[in-house]
C-alpha cells in the first residue's frame, strides 16, 4: 500500500466531489457549458494539471518502495521532473485533457489502496470507479480528441448536461452514504 487512507474517508471525499460537480452544473449551467467547451484546449489549466501530476509522480518515485530498482530512484525522480517539465513546456495539443487523464490514473491508485483488504461489500463501487478512471485515463491521454468529441461536445448542450448533473448527484449521494457507514 502506498496511501494509508480509510475506505470511508475516500468514499466520502469522492461522493462530495461528485455532488459538488452536480450541484454546480445544475446551478450554473451556462458557465459550466462554456467551461466544458473551452476545457480541452485550455493551456493555463492544462499546465496546472500537468504540473500537479508531475509533482505527484515525482513524490511517488521518491517515496515508494521500488525494491530492486531502488538504486535508480534519483534517476527516476529526475526523469519524472524533466519529462513533466518538458510536457508542460512543449505540449500544446489538448494539454488539459491529458493532464486530467494523468490525474485519473494517479487518483485511481488512491481508491484501490483504500479498498484493499476491506470486507465491506460496497467497496466494489469504489473499485469499479477506479477502473473506469484507469480506462478513461489511458484512452484520453492517448486520444484526447475523443474526450472533446464524446464528452465535451454533448455536455455543451443543456439536456445532456442536466442528465449528467443529476447522475453525478446520485453517484455522489451513494458514495457519501457509503462513506458515512450507511451502505
Amino acid at each position: 500500500m502506498i496511501y494509508h487512507v480509510s475506505l470511508s474517508l475516500t468514499a466520502l471525499v469522492v461522493g462530495l466531489l461528485h455532488g459538488l460537480g452536480g450541484i454546480l452544473a445544475l446551478l450554473f449551467p451556462d458557465r459550466i457549458q462554456r467551461f466544458v467547451q473551452r476545457f480541452p484546449r485550455d493551456r493555463a489549466l492544462g499546465r496546472i494539471l500537468l504540473g500537479g501530476v508531475t509533482v505527484w509522480a515525482a513524490i511517488l518515485c521518491a517515496t515508494t518502495d521500488l525494491g530492486e530498482y531502488s538504486a535508480f530512484r534519483s534517476g527516476l525522480v529526475s526523469g519524472c521532473l524533466i519529462l513533466g517539465t518538458l510536457s508542460i513546456w512543449l505540449l500544446d495539443d489538448f494539454p488539459s485533457v491529458r493532464g486530467l487523464s494523468m490525474l485519473f490514473l494517479l487518483a485511481a491508485n488512491v481508491l484501490l489502496d483504500a479498498a484493499f483488504l476491506s470486507d465491506r461489500p460496497g467497496k466494489i463501487a469504489l473499485v469499479l470507479l477506479a477502473y473506469l478512471w484507469v480506462a478513461a485515463g489511458i484512452l484520453f491521454v492517448s486520444l484526447p480528441h475523443l474526450f472533446r468529441d464524446r464528452v465535451c461536445e454533448p455536455l455543451g448542450l443543456p439536456g445532456p448536461l442536466r442528465a449528467a448533473a443529476w447522475a453525478a448527484l446520485a453517484v455522489g449521494a451513494g458514495f457519501v452514504a457509503f462513506g458515512l457507514g450507511l451502505g
